[in-house]
């Protein structure tokens, strides 16, 4: 599919996609819109389902998931292999506490399916990371099954909103647009609290 001729930038959308899946997927930041509804977003945006306003190619947009997803990935083994525990943060520690014990327990019992699986739920992919840092595991180990369950999301979650816009182009239009104006909303409510804080 041509990426040209749509009269909303490429790069906000590849940026808006990628920004999303990696706060969502780090846990560097309480994400109201999941990491998932950003990649089926991105798929059906690949799908058409925004054009005329935009039109961009299937494969690059899989390629922004998947790269985000990994680079949160990275991220969170990095912190906790710099900062131990409290890379974690206090809720994980504190209020998550069991959640946290059965994630650590999952990868000290099987590395490749914890890693591989992680993804998939929201919990186990924020603290799992951290916990291989912290834990000194391998980074080649750690790459690579996260690599390939980041990889297998990615497929999952692009793949069903590009089909949802090519069978129900109507429907995934709007919906497409109410998540694009929703985000645009969340942004411009998060930049205004931070300039009444700031005053």
């Amino acid at each position: 599919m041509s990426h040209s001729g749509g009269f909303i930038p490429i790069v906000a959308v590849y940026l808006l996609v990628a920004l999303i899946v990696f706060a969502g997927r780090s846990g560097l930041h309480t994400m109201v819109i999941p990491a998932e509804a950003a990649a089926l977003f991105a798929g059906a945006a690949g799908g058409g389902a925004l054009a005329p306003a935009v039109d961009v190619p299937i494969p690059a947009m899989a390629a922004v998931v998947l790269l985000s997803g990994l680079a949160a990935s990275a991220t969170g083994y990095t912190a906790g292999h710099r900062l131990g525990p409290p890379a974690l943060g206090w809720r994980v520690l504190i209020v998550r506490r069991e959640r946290l014990l059965q994630a650590h327990r999952s990868l000290a019992h099987s590395v490749r399916s914890a890693l591989f699986l992680g993804p998939f739920t929201g919990f186990r992919r924020q603290v799992l990371p951290a916990l291989a840092g912290i834990t000194a595991l391998p980074y080649r180990r750690f790459l690579a099954w996260t690599g390939l369950g980041t990889a297998a999301w990615t497929l999952l979650f692009v793949g069903l909103g590009t089909l949802a816009s090519r069978h129900a182009q109507g429907i995934t239009r709007i919906t497409a647009g109410v998540f694009l104006l929703a985000v645009l909303s969340l942004v411009a409510a998060d930049f205004t609290v931070w300039r009444l804080r700031a005053r």
